[in-house]
């Protein structure tokens, strides 16, 4: 019977059977983070406001919509 060792070695060896895959094929290179915007420019600034125009707008519209759910709401249980 072969032990361990030897047929850990002939799997390592035979890299061209794909049977084990040794540590320099299984390191993945990381992925740069590139930043979409830089708030500190004009053209950042302007699309946080209009990112926070939206969020308002959306608010709005919720509350709105809310208190329209909440007026039928008292309209039918009278």
């Amino acid at each position: 019977m072969k032990s361990f060792k030897d047929i850990w070695e002939v799997a390592a060896n035979s890299v061209g059977g794909g049977g084990v895959s040794l540590p320099a094929d299984a390191v993945k290179k990381k992925k740069k983070v590139e930043r979409r915007y830089d708030g500190r420019t004009k053209e950042g600034k302007k699309f946080v406001e209009r990112m926070l125009a939206k969020r308002n707008a959306r608010m709005e519209k919720a509350k709105k919509l809310e208190a329209k759910r909440n007026a039928q709401t008292i309209e039918t249980k009278n």
